[in-house]
């Protein structure tokens, strides 16, 4: 067992929370609406006025369209989760995942420290039903300032969820600043070493990007080791793009998919009137795809971690 420095009832509230987040298999089938400031610029390319009732309604829209099919969903806490909830649109088996990081970041590349959202915690996250909870950490470990203090914000989220009896779903982002070139070893060397550095604080499970090709999908498999599980991120790639990454990366070692606008994305253009349809015509059917890759090369998290020993009797109390 992996986790061997956590108390059996941390084990066990862990293991709990991932089989949560897992589909029957083990393998996570993710898919992700908690865009906020990305969601509305999209919209606004439409012309269209968008309100917060708008929004609130897109989002239940496309978690109606995607959350049955998949083992978990990630939803804004300020429009996305109240409406898929209330409106039914979030099925019970699906597990929810909410953000702790503040809307509002921009361009990624100017954030030295991240911030979260005021008056929100995992506990308050665990109460509102939600299985995890995500932080977005733009990290590059070429940069030491930045990556100390973003560290230590991942790590204080990390703890805070382990309180909770929650797990965090950690997604550092190397980014590109104004100007720059990443040569592609570089940048797989970049989403390696950060990965590697941030399995330390010992997150539930990273949400990681493509470090370009399958030989650098198994140095990040080795890199983060087999205590955390992993999983890859969109990114707004191309449909086939993406089909291939999800097979390298499960190939190499990844516990499988959290994926986003690749699904749902082209539905924000067509007429309101058209866009329940498009959602169901089309997002279902491509995370389904995704998901049969991932089935058939992830490898379940247990299989990875490994399960806790046999608890005595009360381990909570104890």
């Amino acid at each position: 067992m992996s986790w061997s420095h956590l108390s059996t009832a941390d084990q066990l509230r862990r293991a709990r929370a991932l089989d949560a987040l897992a589909d029957p298999s083990g393998v996570f089938i993710g898919a992700a609406a908690d865009h906020r400031d990305a969601l509305r610029n999209e919209l606004a390319k439409t012309g269209a006025e968008v309100s917060d009732a708008d929004v609130a309604a897109i989002k239940a829209q496309v978690a109606a369209a995607i959350a049955p099919a998949a083992s978990l969903i990630l939803l804004d806490i300020e429009l996305g989760a109240p409406a898929a909830i209330a409106s039914g649109a979030l099925p019970g088996s699906t597990a929810l995942v909410v953000p702790l990081e503040a809307a509002g970041y921009g361009d990624v590349a100017k954030v030295r420290e991240s911030a979260l959202m005021d008056g929100w915690s995992p506990a308050a996250a665990r109460r509102m039903g939600a299985v995890a909870c995500k932080l977005l950490l733009p990290f590059r470990v070429d940069v030491p300032d930045q990556a100390d203090l973003q560290e230590a914000v991942a790590a204080r989220c990390a703890a805070a969820c382990r309180e909770a009896g929650t797990v965090l779903v950690l997604e550092p982002i190397v980014y590109r600043r104004p100007g720059e070139e990443i040569d592609p070893d570089r940048y797989a060397d970049l989403v390696v070493r950060g990965a590697e550095r941030l399995a330390g604080i010992d997150p539930g499970l990273l949400k990681v990007q493509h470090p370009g090709s399958s030989d650098a999908c198994r140095a990040l498999d080795e890199a983060i080791g087999p205590g955390t599980p992993w999983v890859l991120l969109g990114g707004g790639a191309d449909e086939d793009t993406l089909l291939r990454q999800v097979e390298e990366a499960c190939r190499a070692g990844a516990n499988g998919f959290i994926v986003g606008r690749t699904i749902w994305s082209d539905a924000l253009s067509v007429a309101p009137a058209d866009r329940e349809r498009v959602l169901r015509e089309r997002a279902p059917q491509r995370l389904e795809r995704l998901a049969v890759i991932a089935r058939a090369h992830a490898t379940p998290w247990r299989e990875r971690v490994g399960s806790p020993a046999a608890p005595g009797i009360d381990p909570y109390r104890s």
